[in-house]
């Protein structure tokens, strides 16, 4: 079950931990997990570098950067999580537009989850967005992975990013922090964006009205990505956060009409 933490304000990210001394059979049993997965599949593996969290707060995440190719080995073997300690950090956008809110089929050749619906974009958090100081921009990842799975460029947005909420998944050790983004451009004017994309990490998109999330909900639970679907429930819970959606999508308009 993932545990799904609201938050006032987005966390300070930055590098500051030191990564786990890794023993040399630990490390030739990752190479051997990293070999047979290369073998597999060839052309789609790629040992990129992303960020492990040492510490996550509502108010702060310190971590390292690590090799993809540890946490690959760690999913494939949960074991070996006791000795690599990757806890990968992630961000998922909730996206608004005037029809709706933006969701994404995974394409079949996705590491995980795939097939599956999720709210669009999201994508690991990598050395990319470190900044001189060791500091991460969380706002720089969402916008990346904006542009490359949907085509919608960071100018089109009507409203600054902001980060509403935590999602730990204790099974994969990932965390996502949710951000909130709104933009003018309709879903018709999104669908032809993405339409134009070379390479779609997504196999189709669907905006969905917030009237009706929780028919969408009801209606994906077989297909729904695990952590949007813990972010909806939470969000769509009567007494703790109900009508979020409807009150963000009001929000966002407002903040529209004031540009």
């Amino acid at each position: 079950m993932l545990n799904v933490h609201l938050l006032q304000s987005e966390p300070r990210v930055l590098l500051g931990a030191t990564a786990p001394a890794i023993g040399p059979d630990i490390e030739a049993r990752v190479d051997e997990i990293w070999q047979r997965e290369k073998e597999l599949r060839p052309r789609e593996l790629y040992n990129g570098r992303l960020f492990s969290i040492d510490h996550c707060d509502a108010k702060t995440i310190v971590g390292w950067i690590s090799e993809y190719r540890y946490f690959l080995a760690q999913r494939r073997e949960p074991s070996l999580h006791a000795a690599l300690k990757i806890k990968p950090l992630a961000v998922t956008g909730v996206l608004f537009c005037p029809d709706g809110v933006l969701f994404g089929r995974r394409s079949g050749r996705s590491e995980m989850e795939a097939g599956c619906w999720e709210l669009a974009p999201s994508g690991g958090v990598d050395d990319a967005a470190v900044g001189p100081t060791g500091q991460v921009s969380l706002e720089r990842c969402i916008l990346i992975e904006l542009e490359e799975e949907t085509g919608v460029r960071a100018s089109e947005l009507s409203a600054h990013s902001r980060a509403v909420a935590l999602v730990e998944d204790p099974q994969s050790h990932v965390t996502d922090v949710v951000i909130m983004l709104s933009t003018t451009s309709s879903a018709d004017q999104i669908q032809h964006r993405f339409a134009a994309l070379e390479n779609p990490e997504y196999s189709e998109l669907e905006i969905v009205a917030p009237a009706e999330m929780q028919v969408f909900r009801r209606n994906r639970a077989d297909s729904l990505g695990a952590v949007s679907a813990a972010l909806l429930d939470t969000l769509m819970q009567p007494g703790l956060c109900s009508d979020f959606l409807n009150t963000a999508f009001e929000t966002m308009q407002i903040q529209t009409m004031g540009d």
